[in-house]
């Protein structure tokens, strides 16, 4: 019984030849599955390394009086770390989760050398009045030693720019 004309044309082949084209398909997809993932792993590890000297400048901020802040930048690497912008940010107390609040423009230092700090005085806006109990998030932009330039919020983890 034919219920089809193009079954007496079209030759579907036979079951190896099957097998061969599914085995191909597979090995092709294996292949580039194991090279996406090496490719990952390696861009991770350049990552790691670039951030070495990165993962060494890190800020504490210190509240002093209602309107001013100090804040700490400290360069634990070898190397200098250059053009560095510290922005302070306010984290609301009645929603620690919620976005924080800048408290002043960023200031800009343009050079700590290695194993030294840099107090900046952060003088905060009028419409916010500091007090010791608030929580303050430092977030630094600097360029290492390499020329990579890097974006660190609070204790976080150092992620490149750009």
């Amino acid at each position: 019984m034919n219920w089809s004309p193009i079954q007496d044309v079209i030759d579907w082949g036979s079951v190896p030849d099957w097998f061969g084209a599914v085995g191909s398909i597979a090995s092709v997809l294996f292949v580039y599955l194991g090279l996406r993932r090496e490719i990952r792993a390696r861009r991770t590890d350049d990552l790691r390394t670039r951030a070495s000297q990165a993962r060494l400048v890190s800020a504490v901020a210190e509240i002093r009086g209602t309107s001013v802040l100090r804040v700490a930048v400290a360069n634990e690497s070898d190397a200098p770390v250059l053009d560095v912008a510290v922005l302070a940010r306010l984290v609301p107390s009645d929603d620690p989760d919620g976005p924080p609040v800048e408290l002043a423009a960023a200031k800009q230092v343009r050079r700590i050398p290695g194993r030294e700090s840099a107090d900046i005085f952060v003088t905060v806006t009028p419409a916010h009045r500091l007090r010791p109990a608030d929580t303050v998030l430092v977030e630094l932009t600097f360029t290492d030693h390499d020329g990579n330039r890097w974006h660190r919020i609070g204790a976080g983890q150092p992620e490149p720019v750009g």
